[in-house]
Parts: C-alpha cells; sequence; structure tokens
C-alpha cells in the first residue's frame, strides 16, 4: 500500500485563496469567505515553521496574481493575523514600484493590502475570526 504524499502547504494555500476568490465573486461577501481564510490561517498556524519558503510563496502568488480575483482579502486576512514583517516588506517593495510607475490601480491594491498590518484595522470587521 502507497501512502499519498502530502498536499504541500504552497499549493493547499493557493488552493485556498482560488476557492476565496470564488466565493468572493459568487456571493459579494467576505463573512462568506472568513471561515475559508480562517481555517488557511489556522493550517499555517499549526505548520512546523509558519514562515517557511512555501507560506511565503503562496502569499507572493496572492501579492502578484492577476487570475484572483480576492487576493487582496486575502493578503489583508494574513497580513492582519500575522503581521509579519517579511511580507509588509514585499507589499511596501511593490507599493513603492507602482507608485513610481504612477499606476494608480495598483497603488490602491497595495495601500488595502498595508491598512491591514494595523492593529486598527477599520476593515477587519469583515472578518468576523479576526476579532475573536
Amino acid at each position: 500500500m502507497t501512502v499519498p504524499e502530502p498536499e504541500r502547504l504552497d499549493d493547499l494555500l493557493v488552493d485556498g485563496f482560488r476557492q476565496v476568490s470564488d466565493i468572493l465573486d459568487e456571493r459579494k461577501s467576505t463573512l462568506a469567505a472568513d471561515p475559508v481564510l480562517a481555517e488557511l490561517a489556522d493550517r499555517v498556524a499549526a505548520a512546523r515553521d509558519p514562515e517557511s519558503d512555501e507560506v511565503k510563496r503562496a502569499l507572493l502568488h496572492a501579492v502578484d496574481s492577476r487570475e484572483l480575483s480576492g487576493a487582496a482579502e486575502a493578503v489583508q486576512y494574513f497580513a492582519h493575523r500575522f503581521r509579519w514583517t517579511w511580507l509588509r516588506e514585499e507589499v511596501e517593495r511593490r507599493h513603492l514600484d507602482s507608485l513610481t510607475r504612477v499606476d494608480h490601480r495598483l497603488i490602491r491594491h497595495y495601500e488595502r493590502m498595508l491598512e491591514a498590518f494595523s492593529p486598527e484595522w477599520e476593515d477587519r470587521d469583515l472578518f468576523p475570526s479576526l476579532n475573536s
């Protein structure tokens, strides 16, 4: 009997981010996507190394994604819950680049992500699991 190889955490996260995007596209509700984000974040928190290369790869995929309509919400959730310095630095770098290129759409996209690093982030109420 062969034991199936465990799913890689980066694949699990990206698949979860796709699911979040589908929920947001269909239901237009972060409340509906919140349980999926909470479960993904719990998996990361329980990992041997929550800041592993796999986690970083998945989150940076979301930061840079043009395919994930819910990328900003996924990054916001993880930014607020974990407040990782590496993630903030990566988003800040992309934000600065968008300012240099005067790409107003991306400027606001990255600003939304950066706002989530604040303990007083106003939109955290859109994700009930962040308030428990």
